[in-house]
């Protein structure tokens, strides 16, 4: 008896094997997820916009000329203020979130191993209270605007460093869209580390730049998709109605 039992046991917990063994060939799933959401709440969602500074998108800012180029073929600056404009209109909360050093730089590790600050260290660039580092005119707040400006960020992601987490949980925000410069670097720390904090996550692909476009796109294509949904700004923006 003990052993019939037991060999009903172990066929138990074995049996669910073969199916496992054979959904790779057939691509059957193992589970069902839920479908993607193709409406959102405007009072649940938050626009990220990293680093629309005027060291990269005014006409003399440091880094417009490398730039200058892809702004007139894709007009993702117009783009940009169109969808923020947008966003206020909709009532999602729009956050700026920029970055910038003290003069001295005694904030950061001299001694870094990474390029990130050692550049603006050796540059002596990014510096706070200056032109370069100021948000992007086209996009700065009205007096009837609800727009939250979270200034002198030291980190690659916009989540650090700021409190951004923090506000956004205490508005109930769920989902973020993510817009900015650059694809490669900081809207892309940005983007995973929204993952990671558990954020349901939008890349708005029309809405962000690189210097190295191509290498961006493949990002977009290949990478992106594990933390983010990837889309343009016009889906994004008709996923939502006016109340």
């Amino acid at each position: 008896m003990k052993k019939w039992i037991a060999s009903c046991f172990a066929v138990a917990l074995l049996a669910p094997l073969p199916a496992l063994a054979q959904t790779p060939a057939n691509n059957a799933p193992l589970v069902e997820l839920p479908a993607q959401p193709k409406t959102l709440k405007a009072e649940e969602t938050a626009l990220i916009v990293v680093d629309f500074q005027n060291n990269f998108a005014s006409e003399k800012g440091e880094h417009y000329p490398r730039l200058e180029k892809q702004y007139k073929e894709n007009h993702m600056l117009e783009k940009s203020v169109a969808a923020v404009k947008k966003a206020r209109e909709l009532g999602i909360q729009v956050i700026h979130v920029t970055e910038a050093y003290t003069n001295d730089y005694r904030e950061l590790d001299w001694g870094t191993t990474g390029t990130f600050h050692r550049a603006q260290i050796l540059r002596q660039a990014w510096k706070v209270n200056t032109w370069p580092v100021d948000l992007y005119e086209p996009l700065k707040p009205g007096a009837k605007d609800k727009d939250i400006w979270l200034p002198n960020r030291i980190a690659a992601s916009a989540f650090n460093s700021n409190g951004l987490d923090l506000i956004l949980k205490h508005k109930g925000i769920r989902n973020v869209a993510i817009i900015g410069f650059n694809t490669d670097i900081c809207v892309y720390a940005s983007v995973l580390h929204a993952h990671d904090l558990g954020y349901r996550t939008y890349a708005l692909k029309d809405l962000m730049i690189s210097f190295r476009p191509e290498f961006a796109n493949q990002m977009l294509e290949f990478v992106y998709p594990y933390w983010s949904t990837v889309m343009g700004s016009d889906q994004f923006m008709q996923m939502f109605s006016k109340s």
